[in-house]
């Protein structure tokens, strides 16, 4: 059975717009919430001028679980490098486990720039922030399995550190990337594996089978379908074109593979060279539509391909309207 999601941006949309939207997709049938974890917002305005958001999701995160009842809510992604000890994080988790069982889960990634370079922190390259993320995982882990920890490992140390309040076993942990580093790593090590942009054919073909190769060596995950695969799919509907394509623009820049990569952490230098990737260019790799049926149509391409859960981040002028399309049409055609 497919999973969908929903992506409450805290960048797009304020803290209180945001909270509004995840009680509008609970009511709608989705099953989860992802939540961004970024210093900086990847834009500096809105396509209508106005200052993008900059909202911090730990804080965010109690008031989004307490509004709502059942929904699964976590992070799309955090990424501990420098500004996150590990144990921090695992800290957060459980004190949140603790108050709403079973509804947390934790997204990881080896992170961008925007995080870190405003906190005067160093921007590894990817094979550190790749074994930082590895390190990371079992930190947190071992954290919620076992008492005093007693660590020295490459990147963090642990002294004596125990976790008093919390369960025994950690949330589910779902590894994001582009790439078979992060998705061997999400097959040996996680839960999940989450991916965004990549066409089904790369995933079914490169990204898949890597998740596979983490699973022969995982200790966790017995076969590939322990591994629950996740996709993030960009969308805005409307009842115009235009309308549905202004409130994306601002996302442009993530189309650019650079940013994810350089040590570029400023704002206005990343809007400034998203605004010059054409509109139509962005209207092929987003869903941008008048026609719920369009959101369904790729939607089932992933899920046939071999995702099992379909995460929406809808910059939609009316997500309220959004949320009934993706009830009313997509939803029951793939449940």
């Amino acid at each position: 059975m497919t999973r969908f999601g929903f992506f409450a941006s805290l960048e797009e949309f304020s803290p209180e717009e945001c909270l509004d939207q995840v009680v509008t997709a609970e009511a709608a049938g989705f099953d989860s919430v992802w939540v961004n974890d970024h210093f900086h917002p990847w834009f500096d305005h809105l396509a209508d001028g106005s200052p993008a958001n900059g909202g911090n999701c730990w804080s965010w995160l109690p008031a989004a679980l307490e509004r709502t009842s059942d929904i699964e809510i976590g992070t799309g992604v955090t990424a501990m490098l420098n500004r996150y000890h590990p144990a921090n994080v695992a800290h957060r988790l459980a004190t949140l486990l603790e108050l709403y069982p079973d509804r947390v889960f934790l997204g990881i990634g080896t992170g961008e720039a925007l995080n870190e370079t405003p906190l005067g922190n160093p921007w590894p390259e990817y094979a550190e922030r790749a074994r930082r993320t590895a390190e990371a995982i079992r930190i947190v882990r071992t954290l919620f399995e076992e008492e005093f920890v007693e660590y020295d490992g490459d990147f963090w140390s642990l002294d004596g550190a125990n976790l008093y309040t919390g369960p025994d076993e950690a949330p589910p942990i779902h590894v994001a990337g582009s790439g078979p580093t992060s998705a061997r790593m999400a097959g040996d090590l996680a839960d999940g594996y989450v991916t965004v942009f990549e066409p089904p054919e790369r995933a079914a073909e490169e990204l898949f089978p890597a998740v596979r190769r983490g699973v022969e060596k995982s200790a966790r995950n017995d076969s590939f379908d322990d591994v629950e695969r996740t996709v993030h799919i960009h969308c805005s509907l409307a009842e115009t074109k235009s309308a549905a394509l202004e409130p994306c623009l601002p996302w442009r820049l993530t189309l650019l593979p650079m940013v994810f990569e350089q040590d570029i952490a400023d704002p206005r230098y990343l809007q400034r060279h998203g605004d010059r990737v054409s509109t139509r260019y962005l209207e092929e790799q987003f869903v941008i539509t008048t026609d719920p049926q369009d959101l369904l149509d790729v939607a089932e391409r992933y899920v046939d391909c071999g995702f099992d859960h379909v995460v929406f981040q809808s910059s939609s002028p009316d997500q309220e309207a959004f949320c009934e399309a993706v009830a009313d049409v997509v939803m029951p055609s793939l449940s």
